[in-house]
């Protein structure tokens, strides 16, 4: 096991210089073979077959220098989380033998009863140094294998153990994208985490948006798809320009939101770099206290690059009802008022939420068996959600939140597949402008008045003030304190709600 005096001569940032040597090469690797193709492209006046020839030869060495460069970013990311994790608990060490050796966090000293009890390490710091030599342990078993694969892939390919034998990484790529969802997770189950990481490394950009893949593994995908398309924007010159600060905030660190005191990296279950930018992000985590979990929807003008309030409102879900809460922008959201009249984009964003609600009930059924799902759906939101259910969207609760519509297909309400299978709920302020749309049945119809669904109170600010009016479409999302927020965080928790309180007419009245 680790001693202190290890622990005490390790530098302050461990693995940082080899993390950043591994990304620099992966980076100078990319440099290379795209100048080496940009050169072929230059010779205009060659043809014939040995330029064919050496078109071929240069497209597969290509493919094998990005799979080369996705594992040298990964190196580089395992030994920056490494780098952290053993400097925290190298920090947690010294602090403890400080405090033992008589030296208080204020600098004032501590009395000591013997020489012996200085001399030797206590409980605590023995406790620390065990936990800090499994850390050193399991994050040194990560980086050796990826130091295997990357001597293995000096002579070609490495290939992975499947239930048939050895296969090419990029062929069991072809071949996820062919199966089902539950076959893609009985496959990857029955593969090591080795062999399923060589997968993510030979093409993450599919794997980490295939609805069957783990979301763990998809996690894992989705990150490093996100690092190449920041080396994409830098590489293009928009290294200073917003979706680049955006993608580097990606990769960054938020609070904990069922422990906010630490920092966690954030988790993305899909992404896509399009112009508005596509993604579903994964707030909290499962554990054995797990009770739900929720999808939050939200509305017109979503976009990737100015979705921090989306993210702030999912956070707080994630902290307030203590479970897992993922942000689903996986779609083309109406970009503006005028765009939401039309409902193409709910048609076309529903099946996959449909999708995602079957592979969010296989990582319950994984990781908190009996837990119930909520899906939240805000303004437009809500006519996604709506439509989603009319295509057969399995889910515990819905809320339908400041919500456009109950569906856009026909029948609204009524055309909903699991009709009796859910509980359902809906909060709209007074004089909210979303009314107007509500009771047009442009999307559908008024969920507050759809049978079966319980109207809560949207009731007041965490100020005192009411909910109501124009602002008070969006603003309770932003108010974690409001009536409104607690009830849709009871939703998720399966407590009482408040029910409305009618205290003025949802519309004025005319005249």
């Amino acid at each position: 096991m680790l001693t202190v005096d290890e622990v005490a001569g390790w530098p302050e940032e461990p693995l940082a210089l080899a993390a950043r040597q591994a990304r620099d090469t992966g980076r100078t690797l990319r440099t290379e073979v795209t100048g080496a193709r940009a050169e072929l492209t230059r010779l205009k006046r060659w043809h014939g077959r040995a330029h064919d020839a050496a078109a071929h030869r240069l497209a597969q060495e290509a493919d094998h220098a990005e799979e080369i460069a996705r594992v040298l970013a990964a190196f580089a990311d395992t030994a920056a989380a490494a780098g952290t994790e053993l400097a925290a608990g190298r920090d947690t060490v010294m602090r403890l033998v400080g405090e033992q050796s008589g030296i208080r966090a204020d600098g004032k000293d501590r009395a000591i009863d013997t020489a012996e009890d200085s001399a030797q390490p206590d409980a605590k710091v023995r406790a620390a140094l065990a936990d800090l030599d499994g850390i050193d342990r399991r994050r040194a078993s990560e980086l050796s294998r990826l130091s295997a694969d990357l001597d293995a892939m000096v002579h070609g390919h490495v290939t992975v153990a499947t239930p048939e034998g050895r296969r090419d990484p990029d062929g069991i790529v072809n071949r996820l994208v062919a199966l089902t969802p539950e076959q893609r997770r009985d496959l990857l189950r029955r593969m090591s985490s080795g062999d399923v990481d060589r997968v993510v490394a030979a093409n993450p950009q599919v794997v980490g948006n295939l609805d069957g893949v783990p979301f763990g593994v998809r996690i894992v995908a989705n990150r490093r798809s996100i690092e190449e398309a920041l080396e994409a924007e830098i590489s293009r010159g928009a290294g200073d320009g917003p979706r680049a600060h955006q993608l580097r905030a990606m990769l960054g660190t938020i609070p904990d939101p069922h422990h906010p005191g630490r920092r966690v990296r954030r988790q993305f279950i899909t992404f896509a770099n399009t112009k508005a930018g596509r993604s579903i992000e994964m707030f909290g985590a499962w554990s054995s206290q797990t009770r739900g979990a929720a999808v939050y929807v939200p509305g017109t003008g979503t976009k990737m690059d100015s979705a921090g309030a989306n993210r702030t409102a999912a956070w707080n879900f994630a902290n307030r009802s203590g479970a897992p809460v993922f942000l689903y922008m996986d779609g083309q959201f109406p970009p503006n008022l005028a765009a939401a009249a039309s409902p193409g984009f709910a048609t076309s964003m529903a099946p996959n939420l449909v999708g995602f609600s079957r592979a969010l009930d296989a990582e319950v059924a994984d990781h908190a068996p009996g837990a119930a799902t909520t899906y939240i759906g805000h303004s437009y939101g809500g006519a996604v959600v709506g439509t989603a259910e009319q295509l057969g969207l399995r889910a515990d609760r819905v809320v339908y939140a400041s919500a456009s519509g109950t569906g856009v297909l026909p029948g609204g309400a009524d055309a909903w597949v699991n009709h009796d299978a859910a509980q359902r709920y809906s909060v709209t302020p007074p004089g909210d402008p979303i009314q107007p749309v509500q009771s047009s049945g442009a999307h559908g119809g008024d969920p507050d008045n759809a049978p079966g669904v319980t109207r809560m109170d949207s009731g007041d600010y965490s100020n005192g003030e009411r909910v109501r009016g124009v602002h008070g479409h969006g603003a309770y999302f932003d108010d974690p304190g409001s009536d409104a927020f607690k009830n849709m965080v009871a939703v998720i928790r399966g407590e009482p709600v408040t029910p409305y309180v009618e205290r003025e007419p949802d519309m004025p009245r005319p005249g």
